[in-house]
């Protein structure tokens, strides 16, 4: 496989993560593959062969080009031999600023672009289609550039609360109530529908990516010192909320050597370095 990123125009920054791109002409190394939590959306034109989402051992066509939504837990993709996809990966809460659909409509899925986001982005599909990579990027620029409310209340509200809780995971949600000025149930709502996930669903889902990089860059030789530097209680909470969100223990998923985690773990590492820049 090749991928690539490219980075968007600055004023976007803020909200999209990057473009990127993944060709591939020949089989998969695995019929199978994860896609982690990581608090991110991605709006992804897909101009090669169709892909299947793998459920209970079943496997259900995604069609065309899609959102792959916010995920509370892995999904899993069976590959074709033949890919070619072009994508946006907006930053936890980045899309809403842009389509003002309640992020938690689209969860733990995938969704047809023209479906839910209309003649719009098909049209910019159609211009995708087929052009280099410098122009594939700045007709994406533009078509975000022109939809951007930076005014945006809903998103300046919980992009700033949820930049102060990743800065200081170990205080309670409730302190950031108190900072804000909010009711723990306005602050959920105001997550669910900017973000896609609560509070706590995105601390856990830091301290899950967290502990991923932790354990590739084989820094700790055991999983308790692992667990502790990421923020868990103990080694046996590390494995249990591992396992709820990767459907792996962190041994059983070091060893499955998922190529999509490794291929995108340049940009998982900048993600954390940055708190998620929100």
């Amino acid at each position: 496989m090749i991928y690539r990123e490219f980075p968007p125009h600055p004023l976007l920054a803020p909200y999209v993560e990057c473009y990127w791109k993944a060709d591939a002409d020949k089989p998969p190394f695995r019929d199978t593959e994860s896609l982690i939590p990581d608090g991110t959306i991605e709006l992804m034109f897909n101009f090669g062969d169709d892909y299947a989402q793998v459920k209970n051992g079943a496997k259900e066509t995604v069609k065309g080009s899609h959102i792959i939504g916010i995920r509370k837990h892995a999904l899993h993709i069976s590959q074709t031999s033949h890919q070619h996809v072009f994508s946006i990966r907006f930053r936890p809460g980045g899309s809403y600023p842009f389509f003002r659909i309640p992020v938690h409509l689209f969860a733990n899925g995938f969704w047809s672009i023209r479906e839910l986001l209309g003649e719009e982005l098909q049209e910019l599909e159609e211009q995708l289609y087929d052009t280099e990579d410098a122009e594939r990027v700045r007709l994406t620029d533009r078509f975000l550039l022109a939809r951007l409310r930076l005014q945006d209340e809903d998103y300046r509200f919980t992009a700033g609360c949820a930049k102060w809780l990743l800065k200081n995971p170990g205080l309670p949600v409730a302190e950031a109530c108190r900072m804000f000025g909010a009711n723990y149930k306005k602050l959920e709502r105001k997550f669910n529908q900017v973000i896609g996930l609560t509070p706590s669903e995105l601390l856990k889902i830091q301290r899950f990516n967290k502990a991923i990089l932790t354990m590739y860059s084989c820094r700790f030789p055991s999983l308790t010192e692992v667990a502790y530097a990421c923020g868990f209680y103990d080694q046996s909470h590390f494995i249990r909320e591992f396992r709820q969100l990767s459907g792996h223990s962190p041994r059983q998923f070091l060893k499955e050597q998922f190529t999509i985690v490794q291929v995108i773990q340049p940009a998982l590492a900048d993600r954390l370095s940055k708190s998620y820049n929100l």
